[in-house]
């Protein structure tokens, strides 16, 4: 499908939003909100965040403000008795696996644990605990992990950090948090890290969209350097308007925690700190890109960067994956603003079809 504004320069779009990056970077008015809370309605969610009432979330990000027995954007808090509560007390709807190691990981190739793998040691520590949370606070029209809407909506299966800490072994050499989003899941999250920690001394990971509340973001940061962890942080767009069309939320406060990790020149041993984006065809285009590897050179050109395929899911299923050019485009970019570690991800997701990206 191509933009109805742009047809003779052949732009591809997705039906869900209705027009390309251009359109919208210049302010067009797009269908995609709509889209936004008609899926999440029929899903069995909160379908936008709630800001008109009286009590105040601080858990994440979107601060959603609520009245009583209203539930947050993310389905783990709601107001109960005039206060703000976690809808299930102690527990989080999660799910986990294991993952081999050197595992598919946004930042395997600068990975500590994979490096000492490669090295001769550490040969009985095997295993990556993968730790998917079922709860979000984006609604990413592309998302490439929806069954967690299907988790968020059931509020199930539900798990302790002690029952989830449980599930590491001898060979359990990481944890790495994602979903869903950990970033509404940042208590459980930092005391199953702990439990971890005590009985395991396993790295602590987190791949996020980065709209972390600022009460939890330092003591996450903590706990992922003094584990010698990476913190993955998804920049999906810089554009506001772009980034809202996209994820239905706003990125104020994830630009805003970008700055803050990267401006703190935490332990560049066991790189500390990695971005992804993903190149998502029609609107991460090669304007965008720039847009996003200036923003991350700006505040330190050398934060290793994976520039990840797009395939085809969610709301987003009529755009074709991420082509070969646009990846390699995009990489020569990435150089071009100065990045000096920056890489293409998921190769064997990279397409081959012909589409506008500049």
């Amino acid at each position: 499908m191509l933009c109805p504004n742009h047809e003779s320069e052949e732009r591809i779009i997705s039906q869900s939003v209705g027009i390309c990056s251009a359109c919208i970077r210049e302010g067009v008015q797009s269908t995609a909100q709509q889209i936004h809370e008609l899926l999440r309605r029929r899903e069995q969610l909160v379908p936008t965040i709630p800001n008109n009432g009286t009590f105040t979330c601080g858990d994440c990000g979107n601060h959603c403000k609520m009245n009583e027995g209203d539930l947050g954007f993310c389905g783990n808090r709601i107001v109960t008795d005039s206060k703000v509560v976690e809808r299930y007390l102690g527990k989080a709807v999660v799910s986990w696996y294991f993952d081999p190691l050197p595992t598919n990981c946004v930042a395997d190739w600068v990975c500590s644990a994979t490096k000492e793998l490669e090295f001769g040691f550490g040969q009985k520590r095997l295993k990556n605990l993968a730790v998917f949370y079922g709860s979000c606070n984006s609604d990413c029209l592309f998302c490439q992990n929806g069954s967690y809407r299907v988790m968020m909506a059931a509020g199930r299966p539900l798990m302790t950090p002690r029952e989830l800490a449980n599930a590491a072994d001898n060979y359990t050499a990481c944890v790495c948090y994602f979903g869903g989003d950990p970033s509404v899941n940042s208590e459980h999250s930092l005391e199953t890290s702990k439990l971890l920690n005590i009985e395991k001394h396993v790295r602590v990971c987190y791949e996020t969209n980065g709209n972390i509340s600022k009460k939890w973001l330092t003591r996450i940061a903590n706990m992922v350097e003094e584990t010698r962890g990476t913190f993955k942080f998804d920049i999906k767009a810089i554009s506001p308007d772009l980034y809202k069309v996209l994820t239905g939320v706003s990125n104020s406060v994830v630009l805003r925690n970008f700055k803050e990790l990267a401006a703190q020149k935490r332990n560049r041993e066991n790189e500390f700190l990695v971005a992804s984006v993903l190149l998502v065809p029609g609107y991460i285009d090669l304007p965008e890109v720039r847009k996003i590897c200036r923003f991350i050179s700006e505040n330190d050109p050398t934060i290793p960067t994976a520039l990840l395929g797009f395939y085809p899911h969610h709301a987003m299923r009529d755009l074709p994956r991420t082509s070969r050019v646009h990846a390699h485009a995009a990489l020569e970019v990435a150089h071009d603003e100065g990045l000096t570690n920056v890489r293409i991800g998921n190769l064997g997701l990279l397409g081959a079809d012909t589409y506008r990206f500049d």
